[in-house]
């Protein structure tokens, strides 16, 4: 505690002292007031350091802004080729902007999010350094999520899909696994369209066929590009929440069938080709998906029947969790139960024998009782 005063006390500013007479430095002079500068070092300071600061924030703010656009350019006329309507760029913060598009087949909207490093905030950006430089791990890289939705509620879900099938780049997957609860359906298979640098998820095999080997959809092809696959962090099919709902199953308006594409954010003409050869390799997932005979119906039944045991868990769960923070209010009889017990528990011990033995009498002729009547004639 001590150390903390005394770093508080060294920032703190010097009491003012009365003004020497004898001054020749620089000096203001208006009516009574009299302002001399070299009074003020220590203010001086701090108001540089803070000039500084927000002369870096607003530099760092223009050239992310600057990057953010650069960064959408090569990928806006895709987007307007295969949506009626894309909105302009929107952006919640510096390092954080939105492109929105609407209006596809089999696609209800699009939501494109570019993630850059915090130029503009000093403290950030010296934290995700520091986060980087602990935990290897960690993904502090630029980029970019496509999110297409292609069914929510009741609209868009023809068929069962393909449940939840995924690529993901090894680098950092066991925390990226970790994020998203969806991921817990599949397990890991083994393919030779999929470079040793990914790993390929899947719910069934039939499923991965006929993803990887359907004319036209391209996945194996785009995989089989160097460039491609470095850029790509995970490509995932899912209708799946992200995160474990708390309480109980989804509600059936608050399902959502999804395709996720994450790769990074693209520095060269080669990356941004590839990217956009991701982007049609997602939309023609969607295509695909949305087929009613896309897999045997044996496997349709093994992803429905996993879904419904998850939602009876989840129920279970739930019901069990409430009856635990409001249990149920206890009947008339369970009361006097309670309150004899209570009562008895302050006799001493031979009265708790004496009323121990006097129950087990009272209890004897009850029983008694019941066998006389059940002698009777009938």
């Amino acid at each position: 505690m001590s150390g903390f005063l005394k770093a508080i006390a060294a920032i703190t500013p010097a009491t003012p002292q009365p003004l020497a007479r004898e001054y020749d430095g620089l000096e203001f002079k208006w009516k009574m007031f009299v302002i001399r500068p070299a009074a003020f070092k220590f203010e001086g300071i701090m108001l540089a350091i803070l000039g500084a600061y927000l002369l870096l924030h607003l530099i760092g703010k223009r050239f992310n802004m600057g990057r953010a656009r650069n960064a959408f350019s090569p990928f806006i006329p895709t987007l307007q080729d295969q949506f009626t309507r894309v909105l302009p760029m929107k952006s919640s913060s510096s390092a954080l902007h939105l492109v929105f598009a609407t209006g596809r087949r089999n696609v209800l909207a699009a939501h494109v999010t570019l993630k850059l490093k915090p130029f503009h905030d000093l403290i950030q950006m010296l934290l995700t350094f520091a986060d980087a430089f602990i935990d290897p791990l960690s993904d502090s890289s630029e980029s970019m999520v496509f999110q297409f939705t292609l069914g929510r509620g009741a609209s868009g879900f023809q068929g069962e899909g393909a449940g939840v099938w995924a690529i993901v780049n090894k680098d950092g997957m066991a925390k990226f696994r970790e994020k998203r609860f969806d991921l817990t359906f599949p397990r890991m298979h083994e393919s030779t369209a999929v470079p040793t640098t990914h790993a390929l998820f899947s719910e069934h095999s039939d499923i991965t066929d006929a993803i990887l080997k359907t004319p036209n959809v391209g996945v194996a092809e785009v995989l089989a590009d160097r460039t491609a696959a470095r850029i790509l962090k995970a490509l995932i099919i899912t209708d799946a929440p992200t995160k474990r709902p708390q309480n109980g199953p989804l509600k059936p308006e608050q399902r959502a069938r999804e395709i996720y594409l994450s790769v990074r954010k693209p520095t060269t003409q080669a990356e941004s080709d590839a990217v956009n050869a991701w982007i049609q390799v997602a939309l023609n997932l969607a295509d695909l998906v949305t087929r009613p005979t896309m897999v045997k119906a044996e496997v349709t039944r093994k992803l429905v029947r996993t879904r419904q045991e998850l939602d009876e868990s989840l129920a279970k769960q739930f019901k069990k969790e409430q009856e635990e923070d409001n249990p149920p209010e206890q009947t008339a009889e369970e009361k006097r139960a309670a309150r004899k017990r209570a009562e008895r528990a302050k006799l001493s011990e031979k009265d708790q024998k004496r009323a121990d033995e006097l129950d087990r009498k009272r209890e004897m002729r009850k029983m008694q009782k019941r066998g006389m009547a059940g002698m009777g004639p009938k």
